[in-house]
């Protein structure tokens, strides 16, 4: 008996969704992957052509956050297996952290 990952895996595959699905993962996971201190002051909001864009509380974290960027490219990438992320876009944007439903 196969288990549901890969089928669901293999689906996507064949209607060439895969990738999209990772660039999916890195902008939902974002907060689990970097953790609960740079997720306290960023949010991610989008990816395309490889950039993902990333909203930023202040200029201090944007310039922190640009000294991070090339671990925090490799992590993500590491995180879904693959090199979907090949720059971060940090954009000051004050927000509001969503609470998790969990």
């Amino acid at each position: 008996m196969k288990t549901v990952g890969p089928v669901i895996e293999n689906l996507l595959r064949s209607y060439n969704l895969w990738q999209g699905y990772k660039q999916f993962l890195v902008v939902d996971k974002w907060d689990e992957v970097v953790g609960s201190e740079l997720s306290a002051f960023t949010r991610a909001e989008s990816i395309s052509n490889g950039v993902l864009r990333v909203a930023v509380k202040d200029s201090v974290w944007a310039y922190h956050l640009t000294m991070l960027k090339p671990g925090l490219v490799k992590k993500l990438n590491e995180f879904v297996g693959s090199n979907v992320v090949k720059d971060i876009f940090f954009k000051i944007e004050p927000f509001e952290k969503k609470e998790n439903a969990d």
